[in-house]
């Protein structure tokens, strides 16, 4: 774990203030609240020290009293009291608290989490106390001892403090089973297997936190006496999901019933973390994967979990080894978790607590003591999967480490599958060995888990040991604030195929390139001045993608993708659906459309979407259009993109003069919507020429007075293959040249070029590829000069628009593999990787 560490002196230790009258009851104001029954009332008082600490008995604890559980109630004055049947020998003892102390057992449990209250009070059923009294009345006070001593912690840091976990370095037990001598009266640490090294303070309440005050605050933990000779170890998690961890060096003696104050620790998380969760609230349970016991709320797995909103009663029942904390928080249709679910089985406050509650997913899964399983135990109705929260302090695209602890079940037939939502596989090691994730070799690897826009490591089963915890560090680019990280099975159901997690955490390890040494030009049709100096510009990023795909609006704009470029279906039947629902997805998402890809043709005969052709098949192409276009127009793109032809399977009557005119006419028809008109290059025939496709557009312009001007969409693969069939020697900053301040939007992807056939491959830039896919203009170097070009000669300003097609290589441990991905994650690792410093690199050199 890549923790902060610190390191801080421990201060003096205070004598523990514990009783007198009204200092360790009810907060002022609290009416009182007579104990039940019996004959004898007892006041519970605790031996006073100096330090100012004050015990918090409200939530109705109880006391063990003569063998008989009693609640504990309030007198007049505030002060703890229970009753008590008349003793013959009048003599009283008393446990406190009676659910913590085990007659058959003689030993105390302590609860693996305590809970914070105001005022500097500790929650008296947190620290377990012993005391007697001999009375022959039908009142007395008894004494009682603290058996725990107390860790005061003084924290300030602007957050809200979901949780305190105090750990002794050594490992020796902080909660669970404590044998008890009534003669000393002490507890014994005695390392039971089934207790903790470590108490956690419960901040999260409903998940609003504790938000420290500004000269700080301080939190107090019961902890067992003892020397804790390693020292301890501190951990404060918040609200937000971030972390930080201090060493406080040994010896560190505690002493019960007194007060250990820490030095005190400024809360600051690294700014590289971007996210952590260690399941520090789920504290209850036993510890399945080492198959020891514990305890826990309720008395098994078919009990629900706490209806209250923290879910914070004392854990004090005794936990078979497998038996869960609580039922399952399960969405069995594979809504996204905590949504209205049937079986979700607990309250969305508890998962608040426990700092669930917007994690993506939690489909069959349940808390553990101190991790999270993904999975039903016992039962194997499904797969447990777990999908974390977004990565809302990633900001801007950056490379990232996301670092987990797995532990598989015992026997497991499943493989776990690991992967990032939104984010660029780079590597991975388990256990400090490296695991081949090359998507041409690696055999733990699968794209077919969630579809080739994602590569997923599959931690192997036969290759891990099950029931005990492995490291796993992945590495990933591209990682943003719309990033998440699933963890699921392979196996779907009906065999062991459960797993645990816990210490999650993603750490920024690196900005792309230039990263805040470049000017971002916010995208605009209008022309640049000539003579700018461009050095230093960067133009967003974009990305050709489909209208109906909700990603196209959801996850582009944590990409820089501020402005998109969806394209509108073949199929007219469907544009008010289409249209309406990218209405909405806009308006959700804060995007903009810079561009709308209107339909093209086919190879059938039927040419009504060929602006080339003449009579009637013109007629017809245009009057496609002008629909098209003015069905978009609530999306109020700035342009609408045609090809020059279509596919270029017919010769007949195609001419520049013909697509001059349909410009015209759609162009009038654009300016209605205050868009421009943007006609597509094409690889061959009319307009694959950049002087031919210059010609008709300036002709378009100058057939009417247009309150917008046609503009060209220059596609680099078109260009590519039409200069290395018909004009050997020139190339696409040539073409682009010749287009000039014409360009109004772009298509940019790599291809093979001419090699006897049309090698339309829609590549990512720079792609090195398998059987044979290789990009011509990366391997020429030409995208930092034609990134130059475009912005001082085209004095373009508009946005960097990609448009790649998934291309598939061949198969790789019985399963199709592709390396050509098109999403929006990998298009922006590409831009700030390779093509964006491409640039930089040229305009350096010149």
């Amino acid at each position: 774990m890549l923790a902060i560490r610190h390191t801080v002196c421990v201060l003096l230790v205070l004598p523990l203030l514990l009783g007198g009258c009204g200092g360790d009851g009810a907060d002022d104001g609290d009416k009182p609240r007579p104990p039940a029954g019996g004959g004898v009332i007892l006041r519970l008082k605790v031996a006073a020290g100096e330090s100012g600490m004050r015990w918090d008995w409200s939530g109705e604890p109880r006391a063990l009293v003569n063998g008989v559980a009693r609640t504990v109630g309030f007198d007049a004055d505030g002060v703890p009291v229970v009753g008590a049947d008349v003793s013959a020998d009048g003599l009283y003892t008393v446990h406190f608290p009676a659910d913590a102390y085990s007659r058959a057992k003689r030993a105390f449990v302590l609860p693996p989490a305590q809970f914070p209250v105001s005022g500097g009070s500790l929650q008296a059923a947190a620290c377990p106390m012993y005391g007697t009294v001999r009375t022959t009345g039908d009142a007395a006070d008894v004494t009682l001892s603290p058996l725990c001593g107390v860790v005061r912690i003084p924290l300030a840091g602007d957050a809200h403090i979901a949780s305190v976990r105090v750990e002794d370095r050594s490992g020796g037990a902080v909660s669970g089973l404590f044998p008890f001598d009534p003669a000393t009266p002490e507890i014994v640490r005695n390392g039971n297997s089934g207790n903790l090294p470590w108490v956690v303070l419960d901040c999260a309440g409903t998940g609003g936190g504790v938000r420290p005050a500004a000269s700080g605050t301080e939190f107090c933990v019961a902890v067992p006496a003892g020397d804790y000779a390693s020292g301890l170890s501190v951990r404060v998690t918040d609200c937000a999901h971030r972390s930080a961890t201090w060493d406080i060096p040994g010896p560190c003696a505690v002493a019960a019933g007194w007060v250990k104050t820490l030095a005190p620790l400024n809360y600051a998380p690294g700014e590289d973390l971007l996210f952590a969760e260690h399941f520090d609230n789920c504290v209850w349970g036993c510890d399945y994967a080492a198959e020891t016991g514990g305890y826990g709320v309720g008395a098994g797995s078919s009990v629900p979990s706490p209806a209250t909103s923290a879910g914070t009663e004392a854990a004090y029942v005794a936990k078979g080894a497998g038996t869960p904390g609580s039922a399952l928080f399960e969405t069995s249709d594979y809504n996204s978790a905590p949504a209205a679910s049937a079986t979700l089985a607990v309250r969305r406050d508890y998962l608040r607590n426990r700092g669930l509650y917007d994690w993506q997913r939690l489909f069959y899964a349940a808390e553990y003591r101190g991790c999270l399983c993904g999975g039903d135990v016992g039962g194997y109705g499904n797969r447990g999967i777990l999908m974390t929260p977004r990565m809302a302090a990633a900001g801007e695209p950056c490379c990232a480490e996301l670092s987990f602890r797995i532990c598989l079940e015992r026997g497991m037939e499943s493989d776990v599958a690991c992967m990032a939502e939104s984010g660029v596989l780079l590597g991975c090691e388990v256990d400090g060995m490296p695991v081949d994730v090359d998507v041409a070799t690696g055999t733990d690897i699968s794209q077919s888990v969630q579809g080739v826009t994602r590569t997923a490591v599959l931690l192997r089963a036969a290759k891990l040991t099950s029931g005990v915890w492995h490291q796993v560090r992945m590495s990933f680019g591209a990682v943003a604030a719309g990033s998440a990280f699933r963890f699921m099975p392979t196996v779907i159901r009906d065999v062991k195929n459960c797993f645990w997690i816990d210490d999650v955490e993603v750490r920024r390890t690196g900005r792309y390139a230039h990263a805040g040494d470049c000017v971002t030009v916010e995208p605009t049709t209008e022309r640049a001045a000539a003579g700018e100096d461009v050095s230093r510009l960067r133009l967003r990023p974009s990305a050709v993608l489909s209208m109906a795909n909700e990603t196209t609006y959801t996850v582009t704009p944590g990409y820089g993708m501020t402005w998109i470029c969806p394209s509108l279906s073949s199929d007219e039947s469907v544009w008010t659906r289409d249209i309406a629902f990218a209405e909405k997805q806009l308006a959700a998402n804060g995007c903009k459309v810079w561009c709308i890809h209107l339909p093209y043709g086919s190879t059938t005969a039927v040419r009504n979407r060929d602006l080339c052709a003449a009579g009637a098949d013109r007629a017809a192409s245009v009057a496609f259009f002008t629909r098209a276009i003015r069905a978009v127009a609530p999306l109020k793109p700035k342009n609408v993109l045609v090809h020059c032809n279509q596919t270029l399977a017919f010769g007949d009557g195609s001419s520049a003069a013909s697509l001059a005119l349909s410009l015209h006419e759609l162009q009038t028809v654009a300016d209605e919507i205050g868009a421009h008109v943007c006609v597509e290059n094409m690889s061959y025939g009319v307009g694959a020429d950049a002087a031919v496709l210059a010609a008709a557009v300036d002709e378009a312009n100058a057939l009417g007075s247009h309150r917008h001007e046609v503009r060209i969409a220059f596609d680099t693969g078109h260009a590519n293959l039409y200069l290395t069939r018909e004009q050997p020697g020139k190339t696409v900053v040539d073409w682009l040249r010749t287009a000039g301040a014409r360009i109004g939007q772009l298509h940019i992807h790599g291809n093979r070029g001419w090699n006897g056939r049309i090698n339309d491959d829609h590549l990512m830039p720079g792609y090195a590829g398998r059987l044979g896919y290789a990009d011509a203009i990366g391997r020429a170097g030409l995208w930092g000069e034609f990134y130059h070009t475009l912005l001082a000669e085209c004095r373009y300003r508009g946005p960097f628009t990609y448009e790649i097609s998934t291309r598939t290589f061949g198969t790789v441990a019985g399963e199709e593999r592709s390396d050509n991905v098109s999403a929006p994650w990998t298009i922006a690792h590409n831009y700030d990787t390779y093509l964006y410093p491409a640039f930089r690199e040229y305009a350096n050199r010149k």
